[in-house]
């Protein structure tokens, strides 16, 4: 099925992230240490309550790492996180990382995994995440570890340097489920970096959908005006045919072509003929709601690409 489409978030949601589950503990047994009918004696050991961690009431994913939105109010600080969560070592300090849990106390945890974020820096930082964790979850926990401005433009970007690929994870996106899809021992990572045209779909609308790319749709729809038509999609979630030329080079082959393109609900098609949209000579490529889109680049380089910009559909 078809992405949800994306949408800003609020300040409020960047600032706090997704709802804090709670932590529940038994209550402790009435009563002391049972006594030895000898007389005096080393006491009988009581086994220490196991802590149990609520989901969120909210139905919503929660984000990992807990603790830091309990204690995100005080500076960075150790001493502040909460003695339950225990500790596990994130780069050169020891950062407790609480797993997220579904369902009551009885629940068991969903297994996690440790996660690689590289910075522009180079620095590596490793930071455990559970199948339900999301590219955004993990970009506001990377921003409130290196004291980063909050702002919408943070991006975690899949980077595939053997094959000169990367693309910004949207926001919804399972961490782990885009890691399990790498081939092992393959120079894959994540990055942690800003992407300032992360939202432009939203703010600069009619500049991604030119007039000459949406003709037809104008035409079908000849009394609403251009700026009108491209709002109207997007409110619907769904998006106009675009139309235009791309150079093509097919697998196997080192040799780019110029085709004629049309993008449609049901997938992306070129013309055999020209810019003919007769059903006989339109010949399908692919499926864009079972693929991703990778940005190229070094395209000329690696792939002899006619222009500096290319992109690959995978």
């Amino acid at each position: 099925g078809a992405r949800p489409p994306l949408s800003p978030p609020t300040d409020d949601a960047m600032e706090g992230g997704a709802q804090q589950s709670s932590l529940w503990e038994p209550p402790e047994q009435e009563g002391g240490p049972a006594e030895r009918d000898g007389g005096e004696g080393p006491p009988e050991l009581r086994r220490s309550q196991p802590l149990f961690i609520h989901g969120s009431r909210t139905g919503t994913t929660s984000q990992i790492n807990q603790d830091f939105g309990k204690a995100r109010s005080h500076p960075w600080d150790r001493n502040h996180l909460p003695h339950e969560l225990g500790s596990r070592r994130w780069g050169g300090m020891i950062s407790p990382v609480l797993p997220w849990c579904r369902g009551g106390p009885d629940s068991p945890c969903a297994p996690s995994q440790v996660v690689k974020v590289f910075g522009e820096d180079g620095a590596c930082r490793s930071l455990e995440a559970s199948a339900g964790t999301t590219a955004r979850q993990l970009c506001e926990t990377l921003v409130r570890r290196t004291r980063a401005l909050h702002d919408h433009s943070w991006a975690l970007v899949e980077l595939h340097q053997h094959l000169a690929l990367e693309r910004c994870l949207e926001d919804h996106e399972s961490v782990l489920e885009v890691q399990s899809s790498w081939a092992p021992g393959a120079d894959s990572r994540f990055v942690f970096r800003k992407n300032f045209a992360k939202y432009e779909l939203f703010k600069s609308s009619t500049l991604l959908f030119p007039e000459v790319m949406v003709s037809s749709c104008l035409e079908a729809n000849k009394s609403m005006a251009h700026s009108e038509l491209i709002q109207n999609f997007l409110n619907s979630g769904s998006c106009p045919e675009v139309q235009g030329f791309l150079h093509l080079r097919e697998a196997g082959r080192k040799v780019w072509k110029r085709f004629h393109f049309s993008l449609r609900r049901s997938g992306l098609y070129y013309s055999t003929k020209g810019t003919s949209k007769d059903p006989r000579h339109l010949q399908y490529f692919a499926d864009l709601t079972e693929s991703n889109i990778y940005y190229v680049t070094q395209g000329k380089k690696l792939y002899g690409t006619p222009t500096e910009f290319g992109f690959c559909i995978k």
